[in-house]
């Protein structure tokens, strides 16, 4: 059965679809009014951990416990801040959500209407898309499993060895009661704090797979738009221009569109590339140093995470940059000396602004690209290098 172009967009997108919907929020006209309060019910959930994590951190410093017991809780609350800051763009700013939405469906290509070359490259895409999409969900899925299964198996092991039953959860976390009174209320701050994993993880994977989208697509409209431009130039001076207008006008579309992006994800890449080098050396320095089975196991699916979430991010960053900067080449291969004057000027001025890379930013501080990927990788390490010593 054949999809139309908004059906098969849709279809590329579908776990990210269902990942906004848990956390409040519809990829389109919304059906279903009572989803809007999922996002004000997560941000009320996960926060009575994040601040009980807060108070923890407080209390082990006051009463002065080791660096190896601090970084255990303190890359939890950094990722809960993390996906809180990911997400929060998205419910400032819902106009400009759905509009860039809405534009990308909008000029999804639809089958019916594209060349064979072009249908090629958006089967690709699409793929692509749905590949790393998958992968990144079962990372994550991994790293909740890991979190929420490890009390159980360390209270199994207590049991088998000694006999007795010491409750504990997921993560160390001082609330305003007792969690542990008894087991009706543990078990319900168990199953909590394994709600709380799922709604960090969902903001994160529903945030960063629709950026995802968004660069595969402007990817796959620059190459298409660049094999127009190639081809341009007709027999028909009247024909000539048409098409150029048309390239233009496609051109300006995806400028358009990239800005929308910057808008949406700049202050969040800002606290994304700043965090993540927390993140990567915290959980580093738990896997050497807290000699574990359950602890390593738990921090090396959480490192897993932030690397390829870090990784994935300035990844696709970096290809909506090359494809952008590509353009020009393939302006300039086209058929431009056989054009009247008025369409070489209009040809020179494309050219030009294709030169200049259309990106997103970390508020104008860095470029999202490879090379930021590698500075936090650097920065991670110099971290661990220094925490590692202060340890030792």
């Amino acid at each position: 059965m054949k999809l139309n172009s908004k059906d098969e967009f849709d279809d590329s997108i579908e776990l990210t679809k269902k990942a906004f919907m848990i956390s409040g929020f519809e990829l389109g006209e919304t059906k279903y009014n009572f989803i809007k309060w999922f996002f004000h019910i997560n941000i009320l959930w996960l926060y009575l951990d994040v601040f009980g994590e807060f108070s923890w951190l407080a209390e082990g410093m006051r009463m002065g416990k080791g660096l190896d017991e601090l970084s255990m809780v303190a890359p939890c609350t950094a990722i809960c801040l993390l996906a809180s800051v990911k997400i929060l763009p998205v419910f400032l700013n819902k106009q400009t959500f759905q509009k860039a939405v809405h534009k990308l469906r909008s000029i999804h290509p639809d089958e019916e209407e594209s060349e064979d070359v072009d249908r090629e490259i958006v089967i690709e895409s699409q793929k692509y898309l749905k590949s790393v999409n998958r992968i990144f969900f079962f990372t994550t899925l991994v790293v909740i499993i890991m979190f929420s299964c490890e009390p159980f198996m360390l209270i199994g092991f207590a049991y088998y060895n000694t006999g007795e039953v010491k409750l504990l959860l997921p993560f160390p976390v001082k609330y305003f009661f007792d969690a542990y009174a008894n087991t009706t209320i543990w078990s319900f701050m168990y199953v909590h704090q394994v709600w709380s994993s799922v709604i960090v993880c969902v903001f994160i994977f529903a945030a960063d797979t629709l950026f995802y989208a968004f660069c595969t697509y402007l990817r796959m409209h620059f190459r298409i738009l660049g094999r127009q431009f190639e081809n341009f130039v007709s027999p028909s001076p009247e024909e000539t221009r048409k098409n150029m207008r048309k390239c233009v006008n496609k051109h300006q579309e995806l400028i358009e569109l990239v800005n929308l992006l910057e808008i949406l994800y700049s202050k969040s890449t800002l606290f994304n590339i700043t965090s993540s080098s927390v993140l990567l050396c915290l959980s580093g320095f738990n896997i050497v140093v807290v000699q574990k089975t359950g602890t390593v196991l738990k921090f090396a699916s959480f490192l897993m995470l932030s690397l390829s979430q870090v990784f994935l991010l300035c990844y696709f960053g970096d290809l909506l940059m090359s494809s952008s900067i590509e353009l020009s080449q393939t302006v300039y291969s086209c058929r431009w000396y056989d054009v009247e004057p008025a369409i070489r000027r209009s040809v020179l001025i494309i050219l030009i602004r294709s030169q200049k890379p259309c990106k997103v930013t970390a508020c104008n501080f860095a470029d999202l690209n490879l090379s930021a990927f590698s500075t936090i990788l650097s920065r991670s390490y110099s971290c661990f290098a220094l925490l590692k010593t202060m340890f030792d």
